[in-house]
């Protein structure tokens, strides 16, 4: 089963103090959403140069493979659950599961059989409804290393990033977006890239 949706987000990366003082003060509660991403594109980085994202999400309920694909505002995301034969296939063995993801690719002249995972990142993450938006806060550990983000999801970059710094604002955090995804930060420490 595959889905797509427009993903429009805005993150902050934080300090561990500025992130413990964002869950209480925000009322995030305890209850986490822990979840591991294996990041997956070519030794040549075909999808990096199209600005593009592939992961496989690993959950206690599901496994999902997602491509996120640049678009004027946002980015296109298509899902695609994958079951546990497909996904031992893919992460033990880099063969590529048919569907529309696949068939995405080779429309882009992208050869599924040349992506392997690159870098894992698992994510311990707390989401809560703010205002009109959805906020979420996480602590992502790959390759050794340990960070934390806000980010916050919303129907435009605007609104998001209004939200944000807002929220900075008011909990006197520094606000700067971040502009480095999880994907960049796992393969670029994965493969000593700077």
């Amino acid at each position: 089963m595959a889905s797509n949706n427009i993903e429009i987000e805005s993150k902050v990366l934080l300090s561990k103090s500025d992130y413990e003082k964002i869950i209480v003060k925000l009322n995030f509660g305890n209850k986490n959403i822990v979840q591991t991403n294996y990041y997956l594109d070519s030794e040549d980085r075909d999808l990096k140069n199209y600005g593009m994202v592939l992961r496989v999400r690993k959950t206690v309920d599901v496994v999902k493979l997602t491509m996120k694909a640049p678009m004027s505002e946002g980015l296109l995301e298509k899902n695609q659950v994958l079951n546990e034969k497909e996904s031992s296939a893919l992460l033990d063995h880099d063969i590529f599961p048919r569907g529309d993801i696949h068939d995405f690719l080779e429309i882009l002249h992208i050869d599924p059989s040349t992506l392997k995972v690159l870098a894992n990142l698992t994510t311990e993450r707390k989401e809560i409804q703010y205002q009109d938006t959805m906020l979420d806060v996480s602590k992502n550990t790959y390759s050794g290393k340990v960070d934390y983000e806000l980010e916050c999801d919303s129907d435009s970059t605007l609104k998001s990033q209004g939200t944000l710094r807002d929220i900075c604002s008011d909990l006197d955090i520094e606000f700067k977006l971040n502009t480095l995804s999880k994907e960049t930060r796992a393969i670029n420490a994965a493969t000593g890239t700077k």
